[in-house]
């Protein structure tokens, strides 16, 4: 298993084995219409996209995705009727990591929240401009999966899809999201009291920072920072890969020298060490004496009880200073 941070996150990879799969992408941003039907393309600019129009919602989320800083976008359209949700992604081809909409109904929100965290993916909501801010606490509490990210404002429908475009373009978790400028967002529009609320809820909107526009809180609805979900994922997947290929690639590992393993773990965690998203030196790696491990884990090929203890750096959000004047 790996432990992310403190306490703050366990993810199980024990038992592994090499499966079917594809390679887990996590710089992918997914923008799915739930309201038209479109075929599903990878495009690296707007101008590519093909079988929408600029009148279109999902047109105005594409352009605020390639805004905020995307790279790469997977688009697709599939009418939707009845919340089949989980048969709109099992039709999709291409992987993909952070995804937006054209939804901002709660209820239906709260469905696609709950198929993608099964499958372990972000979403980054956005609510309609009219929602009614002092209504919405039961609402946004049904949604529970912290790869889920909600977004307020009363000005801009794109939001989610500006802070989805510049997030998952970064490599995962070395870049807080909290108080940055995402390009071609504006002012949510939201007094104090309705930022207060948005704040008890864990939800996100753009305000005036000292002079500038920045997003606050960058968080999912659980709390956790987007950078940290981006990397906690992004770090299983990786390893998940990089174990895999060690098991393909060594002609027999066995119990008796796992010291090939530990060092490809060490490699993968450095690279996240070194872009400053774990504390550097920090990693460590627990293989269990060969004595401890059940006989019939043995007999099986099955090694278990692997422990990978990661520390990540959390970005400071805000600073509580003292000034004082002496006269």
């Amino acid at each position: 298993m790996i432990t992310i941070g403190t306490e703050k996150k366990i993810v199980f990879l024990n038992p592994h084995k090499p499966s079917p799969v594809a390679q887990a992408t996590v710089n992918v941003v997914g923008v799915f219409s739930i309201k038209k039907n479109i075929d599903e393309q990878k495009i690296n600019k707007i101008t590519d996209v093909k079988g929408i129009s600029e009148s279109d919602d999902i047109y105005n989320i594409l352009k605020a995705v390639f805004n905020g800083g995307a790279q790469e976008v997977l688009v697709f359209g599939k009418v939707v009727e009845d919340s089949a949700y989980k048969d709109l992604f099992d039709s999709v081809k291409n992987d993909w990591f952070g995804t937006v909409t054209d939804c901002n109904d709660f209820e239906e929100l709260k469905k696609i929240s709950s198929e993608l965290g099964a499958r372990e993916k972000m979403l980054f909501a956005q609510a309609d401009t009219e929602e009614d801010i002092t209504r919405v606490e039961t609402k946004v509490k049904a949604i529970r999966e912290d790869t889920t990210a909600v977004f307020f404002s009363k000005n801009d429908k794109t939001l989610a899809g500006a802070v989805a475009g510049y997030a998952i373009s970064q490599f995962p978790g070395a870049t807080l999201i909290a108080n940055k400028l995402i390009n071609g967002s504006i002012d949510s529009g939201m007094n104090g009291a309705e930022q207060s609320i948005l704040d008890t809820l864990n939800c996100n909107y753009n305000a005036p920072m000292k002079g500038q526009l920045g997003v606050a809180n960058g968080v999912t609805v659980t709390k956790d920072s987007i950078d940290f979900i981006h990397c906690i994922k992004a770090l299983k997947f990786r390893l998940e890969e990089d174990i895999t290929l060690w098991l393909k690639s060594t002609p027999k590992p066995t119990f008796y020298d796992m010291s090939t393993l530990k060092s490809v773990i060490l490699t993968r965690c450095k690279q996240f060490e070194n872009k400053g998203c774990l504390a550097q030196d920090k990693t460590e790696i627990f293989f269990p004496p060969l004595e401890e491990i059940p006989k019939n884990d043995i007999l099986n090929g099955i090694l278990t009880g692997v422990n990978i203890t990661v520390y990540y750096t959390f970005g400071i959000k805000e600073i509580r200073a003292d000034l004082y004047f002496a006269v």
